[in-house]
């Protein structure tokens, strides 16, 4: 979360969440060959982690800044509608894993991790793009 919150800070969330979801995906799809491996397994678990909790203070600093820039009276609710959304994605994961390791297996949980990971990276990349979209239009006009 430290680190997150640091290159959040230091190239804006965008950027930061564009690095950790890149990573995330990376590090999901290796996840799926060093299974096998207990040592190999536990080193890419460790690097995971770092990833995943990376991403939280990005999403909060970005949710915020749209908060504030288009309901200033409702930044608090923004926020709070931001953890809500973290626990959604937590409950939508467990029933995906399940259904994924009810019907093909456990190795397949990284592998479809790491598309779902490439699935948020798509995702924060338009939302940049329509960010500078909105920044552009003024200046044309």
């Amino acid at each position: 979360n430290i680190y997150g919150g640091k290159l959040a800070d230091k190239k804006g969330p965008i950027s930061a969440l564009t690095i950790i979801f890149s990573a995330l995906s990376i590090v999901l799809l290796v996840l799926t060959f060093t299974m096998q491996s207990k040592v190999a397994a536990v080193l890419t678990i460790l690097v995971w982690g770092a990833f995943a909790f990376g991403n939280v203070p990005g999403l909060q600093v970005y949710v915020v800044k749209l908060a504030e820039k288009f309901t200033p009276n409702a930044v608090d609710v923004a926020s709070g509608l931001n953890i809500a959304a973290f626990n959604i994605g937590i409950a939508l994961g467990s029933v995906l894993g399940g259904i994924v390791v009810e019907n093909y297996s456990l190795q397949d949980t990284a592998w479809i991790g790491a598309i779902i990971s490439l699935a948020a990276l798509i995702a924060t990349r338009y939302s940049g793009y329509l960010d500078k979209r909105e920044i552009i239009k003024p200046q044309t006009a």
